[in-house]
């Protein structure tokens, strides 16, 4: 997976944070009507699925964060497959974990539009942990033909994150803008996670 397909897979939600200057915070009730035009919520959000959203969106930031780890070591060119191995399996472990999490607060959605969203997100970040798995084991075999059917698999796997979640990202950045959607935006969800103990 090139890194550039895993900035615009990164993007489709939540992008790393302090790469924008801060824009004015918003109120949760603001946040709640925000999230329900972007999800296509079937009602207006309540608190309960809104801070799950917001939670699942976090999950989803540090999957990319982690995933772009993985990455980086393979794309290294000094790479030892034994060494990366052993570091992969880490990240594959930290992956399985935030997954986990994710399921969770997809499993908290009571609005079908959006828990529709985050479930097939979620599903596809799953798919693509088995994909990663299998990546690591043809590193570790050596097997290049291996390789390259699951490196394919986590590449269209990651399209098909994208292309889910383009309009979610169409439709916060028509509600917010650009500049709070490439930074500001994060930081708010984990500000607010952090004060309601998310």
């Amino acid at each position: 997976m090139s890194l550039s397909l895993l900035r615009s897979l990164s993007l489709g939600l939540v992008v790393l944070l302090g790469l924008v200057p801060p824009v004015q915070a918003l109120t949760e009730a603001q946040l709640i009507d925000v999230y329900t035009h972007a999800y296509d919520a079937s009602g207006k959000l309540s608190k309960g699925d809104f801070r799950q959203i917001a939670r699942f969106e976090i999950l989803v930031a540090d999957w990319n964060t982690e995933l772009a780890k993985l990455v980086r070591g393979l794309r290294d060119p000094n790479m030892v497959p034994s060494e990366w191995g052993r570091s992969a399996r880490r990240h594959l472990d930290d992956l399985a974990q935030v997954k986990l999490k994710q399921t969770i607060a997809v499993s908290q959605v009571q609005d079908s539009s959006a828990w529709a969203i985050v479930k097939q997100i979620a599903d596809i970040n799953g798919q693509m942990l088995l994909a990663w798995e299998d990546v690591r084991q043809a590193v570790m075999d050596g097997d290049d033909a291996a390789y390259r059917r699951a490196g394919l698999k986590a590449q269209s796997l990651a399209q098909e994150k994208i292309v889910v979640a383009g309009p979610v990202l169409r439709r916060l950045r028509e509600k917010l803008g650009d500049q709070a959607v490439d930074g500001a935006l994060e930081r708010e969800l984990r500000e607010m996670a952090r004060k309601s103990g998310l």
